[in-house]
């Protein structure tokens, strides 16, 4: 939500990545603003950004150059932080004012005692908004297609690991039956639960975890190369091309398929047979998977006795996922409302959105369902659809609007969606006990919330549904797709 109504430049995701290395401080080479907006990052929105340090370009900054004050930057930051790393972010105004940050940099890192990367995290170095168009394509025939690559251009996180793999990364003797995972998140449920399932799975099939990437220490990041191959999970495996060209490290990534019990036992099996393991990988998985099985008897059995409906947004992102509900928790799904007008406030053209709704039908065809789905319903018609259910599960995003403008009540499962991404059988299980926590708990229909008596726009949310709110977001996109259009 944070990356539609928020602060999402380059420079956002460059931060997130560094918050989350151990003892690595974030010097904003900018104005004091840049700084202080990006304590609060769209991925990390559950935790400012405390440890942060900005050089505060002004005036005669601009005017006269500020290399001289990002040189002292680096040593006050040291001074004042000692830390281990210190990552050194360009803005906008020091992009457009020309400075030579790499030099600086080179001149002063035998004085510094720390380590020391240059990420280009300048903020009109950000992808425009007309490239969505293009993830989005990419997003749809990855559901299918495992062959094809992508580059994220002008994503600070993506710019940020490849970063850390260019500048920080040894050398090293490759140690035998070793991975690197990539997973970030240290303070979010799921992180440890997914580290200590897949170090205990990993470890019993006789693979060792090398390094967390990016979520370690420097010491770590460095050593990265010694592992034998990289386990990669986001959209782009940029970081990881590089080791393999540079260090010889071969990686396998995870793809939209790779869900449920099912897609992750196969992900695992795939693991174990690029380390030559086919053998105890299938034995340690059969394993693994019979005690998710046994963990889920209960609790299936609790939630067949009712009915559901799905509101989604993040279904059209990622179909495989109904697989959790149907076939892992066995829910007995009646309907499925896709929400795709958040591709709309994107811009996402009209023919990419029906390629992604096309592509989604193809799976759940696949996949035999019997259910309905329904694309973006009207309040009346998801409000028909909640009365024909004992249970409507949703996201933060939907549900206030929905119990606003029809007086659903809503199951939040917001905290699971992006956990469904994580390498974990365990994760699936904690959303079955979830459920059956929820729907045995009594619900407070007449909840009269303050933040639910607000009139919201559904395209928008949360923005308000007033007239001078969206001619003004209108103007915004307007004038951003020009600069995009021109160049600027």
């Amino acid at each position: 939500m944070a990356h539609y109504h928020g602060i999402d430049c380059k420079l956002s995701g460059s931060v997130y990545v560094v918050s989350e290395i151990e003892r690595a401080i974030p010097l904003i080479h900018g104005v004091r603003g840049c700084a202080f907006h990006q304590r609060l990052s769209p991925r990390k929105l559950y935790s400012p950004v405390y440890d942060m340090a900005c050089t505060n370009l002004m005036e005669e900054d601009v005017i006269y150059g500020g290399e001289e004050k990002l040189r002292r930057g680096i040593y006050d930051t040291y001074k004042r932080y000692n830390p281990d790393l210190i990552v050194v972010l360009p803005t906008c105004i020091s992009g457009l004012m020309g400075e030579d940050v790499h030099s600086v940099v080179e001149d002063i890192k035998d004085e510094v005692p720390c380590e020391l990367v240059i990420v280009t995290s300048e903020g009109f170095a950000h992808r425009d908004h007309d490239s969505i168009d293009s993830i989005m394509q990419y997003v749809a025939t990855s559901w299918k297609n495992t062959s094809q690559q992508f580059d994220f251009r002008g994503c600070g996180q993506v710019d940020m690991l490849a970063a850390l793999a260019e500048q920080l990364m040894e050398e090293q003797d490759v140690i035998e039956n070793s991975v690197n995972l990539e997973s970030n998140g240290r303070n979010t449920f799921g992180f440890n639960l997914e580290l200590q399932e897949v170090g205990s799975i990993l470890g019993k099939m006789g693979i060792t975890l090398n390094t967390v990437f990016p979520t370690t220490t420097v010491k770590r990041i460095k050593q990265a190369p010694a592992a034998r191959l990289n386990i990669a999970r986001s959209r782009t495996d940029k970081w990881a091309a590089y080791m393999k060209d540079e260090f010889g490290t071969d990686h396998i990534k995870s793809w939209p398929h790779n869900s449920g019990i099912e897609g992750m036992a196969r992900f695992l099996m795939d693991i174990g047979t690029r380390m030559g393991l086919d053998g105890e990988a299938e034995a340690v998985i059969d394993e693994e998977k019979k005690r998710a099985e046994k963990e889920l008897v209960k609790i299936r059995h609790a939630l067949m006795g009712y009915s559901f409906a799905i509101v989604s947004q993040s279904l059209i992102f990622n179909p495989h996922r109904a697989r959790v509900y149907i076939d892992d928790l066995m829910i007995p799904i009646k309907c499925i409302c896709i929400d795709s007008l958040v591709l709309n406030r994107l811009k996402v053209s009209q023919e990419t959105r029906d390629m992604m709704i096309k592509n989604m039908y193809s799976i759940f065809d696949e996949m035999n369902l019997d259910f309905q789905i329904t694309t973006d319903p009207s309040a009346q018609e998801t409000y028909k659809i909640s009365k024909e259910v004992d249970h409507v599960l949703g996201e933060f995003i939907t549900s206030h609007v929905y119990e606003r403008n029809a007086e659903i009540p809503v199951l939040d499962i917001t905290m699971f969606s992006n956990m469904l991404y994580r390498t974990s059988f365990n994760v699936i299980i904690e959303l079955g006990r979830y459920l059956t926590r929820r729907i045995n708990r009594p619900q407070i229909r007449d909840r009269h919330l303050i933040v639910s008596r607000l009139k919201y726009n559904s395209p928008y949310y949360p923005l308000l549904d007033d007239p001078r709110i969206s001619s003004s977001v209108s103007m915004w996109q307007e004038i951003w797709r020009a600069n995009s259009r021109g160049g600027c």
